[in-house]
């Protein structure tokens, strides 16, 4: 990886509909070179995805995210690895961390309601081998998504959670 394949990834980072045309003029490169690095950083296993950051306050949906924080018993001959990949699995998990300090691990977990959620880590994340403990908190407000400001100027409403 160079120079150059450091900026697509940035600016795809920071846009990741900005199109090849582009890239090739800030980069003063041909499109078909641009196009042949992204094709290698995907097939590196460098560019996993390039994502949209949804507001889901604004689109009216009720979606209830919480961080979940897990203390587990590493599994012999796996340790954190098997665990992770077991949560990793399931489609309400958007991010897993393995951590310093007090807990082990980081779960971000999106569902439709509180208690969809709260069922889902009582029948399954909690009753995974290896999990000792879970710790849930409910995010109330964004204020940040991956690098992307989410507030909106002027907008000081208070969010109404729903139980």
């Amino acid at each position: 990886m160079d120079e150059i394949d450091a900026t697509i990834l940035k600016e795809l980072q920071n846009n990741s509909r900005i199109p090849s045309a582009d890239l090739a003029c800030m980069l003063e490169i041909s499109e078909a070179e641009v196009e042949s690095r992204i094709t290698g950083l995907k097939e590196a296993g460098i560019l996993r995805s390039c994502t949209a950051v949804i507001d889901y306050s604004v689109t009216g949906d009720d979606n209830v995210m919480v961080v979940l924080s897990l203390k587990v018993t590493p599994e012999k001959g796996l340790g954190y690895d098997g665990i992770a990949e077991k949560i990793s699995r399931f489609p309400q998990v958007e991010s897993i961390h393995l951590l310093t300090g007090t807990h082990d691990f980081q779960v971000t977990i999106h569902g439709k309601t509180m208690t969809e959620v709260s069922r889902f880590i009582a029948e399954q994340i909690a009753s995974i081998d290896g999990v000792r403990e879970t710790m849930t908190q409910i995010i109330m407000r964004t204020y940040k998504e991956q690098g992307v400001p989410m507030s909106r100027p002027g907008n000081r409403d208070r969010q109404l959670i729903h139980f």
